[in-house]
């Protein structure tokens, strides 16, 4: 399987404090990669600087074997899309027209999209059950509806890579699972290597081909889900100490054991008293 990203000994230094160190991994073609860490762990820096949006201080980040840290931003905004995390107010267009933004790394100084560029754009919305948006005004929709709209614009940009920060935020619970069973479609079905910030081990679990887990600027694991999702790992990146529930006989969710516990002794006592009264 071809190698679409690598991150060779990554180094970045914020005001002269560390925030990445030696951080150093690949990413496989048509893999669901997830960084998970605590707030401050440097995911979303690792991000910015994995599109060279903040120049780290020490190694290489290549792209299909091409270091991107010689190329200008257009050729990087070829290869690889960033969803961020927040939304700013942009002008009044419609959804359909910042989506079709997606297309301007591909068009000349003074090209304006054309029918392809537009018909792109649409079946990225289609593709994310989000083609009633097309009309409406992006300041006027919700912030899980921008969500989709950027996913969009990101879909009609690369073919490469895709690097999404907290992809979920905004999102209700039903298009939370909808949108990652999507982005894992795209990398089976297109080849696109996806590497998504996340909050939530579980979803990764759920979702994810690959880990990489932050801890403190550093990887603390990585490799394949199954073997880096491990009570002992995720207990040890969050600093809490958790229980596992396997479900599908092999998925493992993780959950603190004072909940997790709690929630079975509730669950004990509701039983034995349903038990009681149907003896009665």
């Amino acid at each position: 399987m071809a190698v679409s990203l690598e991150c060779q000994n990554l180094g970045f230094t914020y005001q002269d404090h560390p925030v990445l160190n030696h951080i150093s991994f690949k990413i496989h073609s048509g893999r669901f990669c997830a960084i998970l860490g605590r707030n401050g762990s440097g995911k979303t820096t690792l991000l910015h600087c994995l599109n060279n949006i903040l120049s780290p201080d020490a190694g290489k980040i290549l792209v299909h074997g091409k270091n991107i840290l010689t190329m200008d931003q257009k050729r990087i905004a070829q290869q690889i899309s960033l969803v961020p995390q927040e939304h700013l107010d942009i002008f009044p267009y419609r959804v359909i027209d910042v989506v079709v933004m997606g297309r301007a790394p591909f068009l000349g100084l003074s090209q304006r999209p054309g029918k392809s560029d537009y018909k792109m754009a649409k079946d990225a919305l289609n593709f994310l059950n989000a083609g009633t948006l097309a009309l409406k005004n992006f300041n006027r929709i919700s912030g899980g509806e921008r969500q989709m709209s950027l996913l969009a614009r990101a879909l009609t940009q690369t073919t490469c890579v895709m690097l999404l920060d907290e992809p979920t935020n905004h999102l209700d619970f039903n298009n939370q699972y909808h949108l990652l069973a999507a982005m894992k479609s795209l990398c089976r079905s297109r080849g696109i290597s996806i590497v998504a910030s996340m909050h939530d081990p579980n979803m990764a679990a759920l979702f994810a081909d690959d880990l990489i887990l932050i801890k403190e600027g550093r990887i603390m694991a990585q490799g394949d889900t199954n073997e880096v999702m491990t009570q002992k790992n995720i207990s040890n990146l969050y600093d809490t100490p958790l229980g596992q529930v396997k479900i599908n006989g092999h998925k493992k969710l993780f959950f603190p054991k004072t909940v997790l516990n709690g929630s079975i002794e509730t669950m004990d006592r509701m039983d034995k008293k349903e038990e009681k009264n149907n003896g009665s």
